[in-house]
């Protein structure tokens, strides 16, 4: 399945297809997810630990009849995590008929951008970075093409939320932090 296939309400007038995104902040660094997985954007809850889970994961919290456990994204990509402030969110997104709350440092914004404006994710990824990044967008240096906002900037890559729930193999980690230091400006 090609994640960048057009959904048919994202058909425009025009005929150009364009995809939605979710740009938010973790560990200095900018990410994007499809705005189609995120259920909603919260204010950090308290949080329940879970015992003998892994470290990435803070705990779990209740959203009206839902249980729902929280990753901090910056653990589980392996980036210096920044201590919680009032920016902090929870966003909430829909995993395999799941909810999963990701802790992230800031929301940024919503994208709307062509959806040949997307790059796919490097080539020199592992198995496991080609599972995490499904692509990247921004990072040109001038105006976003038609004027629009977001398509130049600082480079994001676009998470694929699946994959945060696989066990991370050895080195991904580091190969992730590699990338991100080669796509820095």
């Amino acid at each position: 399945m090609n994640p960048f296939q057009p959904e048919p309400a994202a058909v425009s007038a025009a005929g150009a297809a364009e995809v939605q995104l979710c740009t938010f902040r973790v560990g200095g660094e900018e990410y994007a997810i499809d705005i189609m997985r995120v259920r909603e954007v919260l204010q950090p809850a308290p949080l329940t630990p879970v015992p003998a889970s892994p470290a990435h994961l803070l705990g779990v919290f209740r959203l009206r009849d839902d249980v729902i456990p929280v990753v901090d994204l910056a653990r589980r990509l392996g980036l210096q995590a920044e201590q919680p402030s009032r920016r902090s969110r929870f966003i909430v997104v829909r995993v395999g008929g799941r909810l999963l709350g990701l802790r992230v440092d800031e929301v940024r914004e919503v994208l709307r951008l062509a959806r040949a404006e997307l790059r796919p994710a490097p080539a020199a990824l592992d198995a496991w970075g080609e599972r995490l990044f499904l692509g990247a967008c921004g990072g040109e240096r001038g105006p976003a093409p038609g004027g629009r906002r977001g398509g130049a900037g600082r480079l994001r890559l676009l998470l694929n939320v699946k994959a945060l729930l696989d066990p991370t193999p050895a080195g991904a980690i580091e190969a992730a932090r590699a990338l991100l230091g080669a796509a820095a400006p």
